[in-house]
């Protein structure tokens, strides 16, 4: 059965002690197409493309790339994409 929807994400959801910073976000994007969040700051644009991503859990909710669901199979999800943060995320407890 042929995927179709690159990105999925169902009732995504995300708070930080009592601020919700995402409420039941949903969306798909399907190959080809070209999507933007948009809003202004504190609008939990930045947590929704990391919940979407896999870089944090989300408290309610799914997200997919290509079928795989990137909490539960993480790595073939982050198979197919990049990801360039706008601000880069220095890992301070890291040593060389």
């Amino acid at each position: 059965m042929p995927i179709k929807a690159v990105v999925e994400a169902y009732g995504l959801t995300k708070a930080f002690g009592n601020v919700r910073a995402v409420n039941e976000v949903s969306y798909s994007v399907r190959k080809g197409e070209i999507y933007g969040i948009l809003g202004p700051n504190g609008a939990g644009k930045t947590t929704t493309i990391r919940m979407t991503i896999g870089i944090i859990a989300p408290d309610k909710g799914e997200a997919y790339i290509m079928g795989y669901n990137v909490h539960k199979e993480p790595v073939k999800a982050r198979s197919f994409i990049g990801v360039v943060p706008e601000v880069s995320n220095r890992y301070l407890d890291l040593t060389v």
